[in-house]
């Protein structure tokens, strides 16, 4: 079997086009806050990730200046990096999406259509009459939208259920 491990979940780390423009969307956009920022030069910048030296501006992004890291945003410059095209309309294997919870879901969308964000899913609503082990019941509202870099971000909001599904033998 092995040794136990102990695993926990640092950060989704992003390797950004454009810091302004990530920061654009996660901060100013969704409303994460920056907690850290920093940058990085020379090799042993490059080095962690197989390149040559290079310049890594970092910023670290959280819910509040006081929660825990959600996002890294990594802008590389100084060495030319690999542009991925990731699809657009549809997921592809392999690829990743950050699922983010919110509770103001109706604002999210609105300040994302503002700011002319392409969309793989609009706004949808779908019921979860029985919790399970690691998800409540409710009213689960989810929206996928791409980020700067075209990273699918999927906005969560559990919402109580109506008391007509939420009634036992009700039609779902």
């Amino acid at each position: 079997m092995g040794l136990p491990m102990s695993l926990a979940f640092s950060r989704y780390t992003i390797f950004c086009r454009d810091l302004a423009a990530s920061l654009a969307f996660y901060r100013d956009t969704l409303g994460l806050v920056i907690v850290e920022e920093k940058t990085l030069s020379g090799p042993m910048a490059g080095g962690l990730l197989q390149l040559p030296a290079c310049t890594m501006r970092i910023a670290l992004l959280a819910a509040d200046s006081d929660g825990p890291v959600i996002v890294g945003l990594f802008q590389i410059s100084d060495t030319p990096l690999q542009q991925l095209q990731p699809p657009l309309g549809q997921p592809a294997h392999g690829q990743s999406a950050l699922v983010l919870a919110t509770d103001r879901f109706d604002a999210l969308h609105a300040a994302l259509v503002q700011g002319g964000y392409r969309f793989l899913t609009p706004p949808l609503a779908y019921p979860k009459p029985n919790a399970s082990a690691r998800t409540p019941a409710g009213l689960y509202r989810e929206m996928i939208v791409y980020d700067p870099d075209n990273i699918p971000v999927s906005l969560m909001q559990i919402d109580p259920l109506p008391s007509s599904v939420a009634q036992p033998g009700a039609d779902v």
